[in-house]
């Protein structure tokens, strides 16, 4: 997977033997070839990588290869299709494998802290690269392109994307998901939350066609009119935050509202998620009321909306020669617009944000033959069909074969994410965990469900060491600079970056660095680095066990900073748990192939039987088990939340409203409505 785009996993079978993976793949000498770096935005993922083969891909990818920000007042017109972005933050986040040298980067893109960041990648053109180049690498690994049975598809959830339904092209830049612009508009509907609540009417989904799609509408396929049509016009004129924040209103339902919540316990009760500048309906709010591209496709009923998932298909079966327009219950489970009961678009929360049901995908399962690769695509695997989708996160779960209650695993990237199967339970958590979509291992299939612990900043941090503080000049040297001491010589970093995630929650929160003395030196600073992102994995774990009842014996891991053995070690010692490490870590590829390998009834594998994935990726599991003493441990955590006290609630509201009229000054991205 991409942390700025999708993977795409490739499923190949030669002969199917019930409970048996896919063959072993032959050579260890590749031919000579130029290796290629993975294309932007989308890629083909595989597991079993041989390095130095015909495209050879690196992990690192970006939606921009332009030589320098481009702020949109430089920019006249709409955006074409190779025009995409993420702004937000100083630089373009670490690759997850590029921390500990699993692959070589890309060029750093560095952009101004308030600037919009526009850069030059076809996204059509991309993921034909990948397809060829993955076909290519298939062949010479010998295989015929004609064992290619299916595809899944694995992406950056919450990143959001409107494109027009007639041209099929962007409308505006992507918002990935830790771009931090939309602060502001997150207080204003706090207070509309605090003031007003929300509706909560569980009888209110969004009802659904037999084929899935709201009535009136034919979500994927272009329909004009509004799901509710029949029941009144939703207002079709967009409005300004405040008005889109009043009742939208499905005219002439007529029914009455059961019951009304303030505060985020309302959307939490309902979507397992929390009003935050992470989730994908902040986003598509703020990018109807700052570009007039979006808001004139809006009042056209030209829009259509969708994450990266959506984004990837819809290309893939046609675009608007009748691409599909979809979205997989996982990535519809960040969006803060799916009831969890319901796994559908709630009525009530399309109203507080402002949003028709005509620009909405059409939500599916994880695991079924959606439709094929479109002709249009003109690359080798047309009329290949896309069996699998799934957000990255609950990929990495699936490809750790974490499947029953109670199973956990990491995932070390540019964040850290921990995920925590709770089976066919909706746990609601009371100290700041998420409730998300596992995963559905088909339509029928009853959804399975998660606790997640999102921390925006793992990966990024070594970057950051490197690229603004100059301590390292490659990130494999991490190891050696943070091995070089024994401890931290009582240093703490926070890295709080864009705030604090879970279980925290706290966006006011700034990056720290404290306990320093005339004796701390870069190696300290490199440790506590190290040791940032396994205080938090241990804070979100500590909640985890209690609100579950279950101790965690084994934590899995993947993601490009377990590539560090020191890391690694450190995670065990601060959390007093083992660590299991795959020698194969791209979890988030493999569990997408299972979800499509399911769907295809391939190999033998059921995601309801656990069993039949027991030879899947079993090879040279490294556990490392905790070295330090639980006296020791427990000092050193109380140590974490005192400085973790000490950056919380750093900014005010005041600074965020000059950095918003900072933003609109610098980009040139100004509110329009």
């Amino acid at each position: 997977m991409s942390h700025f785009g999708g993977g795409i996993a490739p499923l190949t079978q030669a002969k199917e033997e019930p409970g048996s993976g896919p063959p072993s793949n032959p050579p260890s000498n590749p031919p000579s070839a130029p290796t290629s770096r993975r294309p932007s935005f989308a890629h083909m993922q595989m597991s079993g990588q041989i390095p130095g083969g015909p495209g050879s891909l690196s992990r690192r990818s970006s939606l921009a290869s332009g030589p320098r920000p481009i702020t949109r007042a430089e920019f006249s017109g709409p955006p074409t299709p190779s025009l995409l972005s993420r702004a937000g933050s100083p630089t373009l986040p670490l690759g997850s494998d590029e921390a500990f040298g699993g692959g070589k980067a890309w060029g750093d893109r560095k952009q101004p802290r308030h600037g919009e960041f526009i850069g030059s990648v076809d996204c059509g053109t991309t993921m034909k690269e990948c397809i060829n180049q993955a076909v290519e690498k298939l062949e010479w690994m010998g295989w015929h392109r004609d064992s290619v049975k299916g595809i899944g598809i694995t992406n950056q959830r919450e990143t959001t994307l409107c494109w027009s339904r007639s041209t099929g092209k962007p409308l505006c830049n992507a918002i990935v998901w830790d771009d931090a612009r939309t602060n502001a508009l997150v207080r204003t509907f706090e207070q509309k939350l605090d003031e007003e609540g929300i509706d909560i009417d569980d009888d209110e989904e969004v009802a659904e066609d037999a084929d899935g799609a709201p009535p009136g509408v034919e979500l994927g396929t272009g329909g004009e009119e509004s799901a509710f049509a029949e029941q009144g016009k939703v207002d079709e004129g967009l409005s300004t935050v405040g008005k889109a924040m009043q009742n939208l209103g499905l005219a002439g339902r007529g029914k009455e509202i059961k019951k009304k919540r303030k505060g985020n316990d309302g959307l939490v009760d309902i979507t397992g998620i929390r009003l935050s500048t992470y989730f994908s309906a902040i986003k598509l709010r703020w990018m109807l009321d700052h570009h007039k591209e979006v808001h004139d496709a809006y009042e056209a009923d030209d829009l259509q909306y969708g994450t990266v998932d959506s984004w990837l298909v819809y290309n893939l079966t046609g675009a608007k020669d009748g691409g599909l327009h979809i979205m997989d219950v996982t990535n519809a489970s960040r969006t803060l617009l799916v009831s969890l009961k319901t796994l559908a678009w709630h009525p009530p929360l399309l109203r507080f944000f402002g949003f028709k049901p005509s620009i909405l995908p059409r939500i599916v399962s994880s695991a079924e033959v959606y439709g094929k690769i479109h002709e249009n695509m003109d690359t080798p695997l047309t009329g290949v069909p896309i069996a699998g989708i799934v957000g990255d996160q609950q990929a990495a779960l699936v490809g750790n074969k974490c499947l029953k209650r109670g199973e956990a695993k990491n995932t070390y990237g540019t964040g850290s994410f921990v995920l925590f199967n709770t089976g066919e339970d909706i746990v609601r958590s009371k100290n700041g965990l998420l409730t998300t979509v596992a995963y559905q291992a088909g339509p029928d299939s009853k959804p399975v469900y998660a606790l997640e612990g999102s921390i925006a900043v793992a990966g990024s941090a070594i970057k950051w060491l490197r690229d603004q503080l100059n301590l390292i000049e490659e990130s494999g040297e991490m190891d050696y600079l943070a091995g070089s001491v024994e401890d931290t010589g009582g240093v703490y970093f926070v890295t709080a970056f864009s705030g604090l995630l879970a279980p925290y929650w706290d966006r006011d929160a700034t990056g720290t660095i404290i306990g320093l003395t005339s004796y701390t030196t870069s190696a300290h600073l490199a440790r506590a680095t190290l040791e940032a992102v396994c205080f938090q994995t241990r804070a979100v774990l500590d909640v985890i066990e209690s609100e579950s009842g279950v101790k965690l014996e084994t934590l899995k891991v993947d993601g490009g900073v377990t590539n560090s053995d020191l890391a690694m070690q450190l995670q065990a010692n601060i959390g007093g748990f083992n660590v299991a490490r795959p020698s194969m870590r791209e979890s988030t590829a493999l569990g997408s192939a299972l979800l499509a390998g399911h769907a295809l009834k391939l190999f033998g594998w059921d995601l309801a039987e656990p069993n039949t994935l027991d030879k899947v990726n079993t090879a040279d599991v490294h556990t490392f088990e905790p070295e330090l003493p639980e006296k020791d441990r427990l000092k050193a955590i109380k140590g974490w939340e005192r400085a973790v006290s000490r950056a919380r609630k750093w900014h005010t509201s005041e600074e965020e409203d000059e950095e918003e009229d900072k933003f609109e000054e610098e980009s040139g991205v100004h509110k329009v409505y």
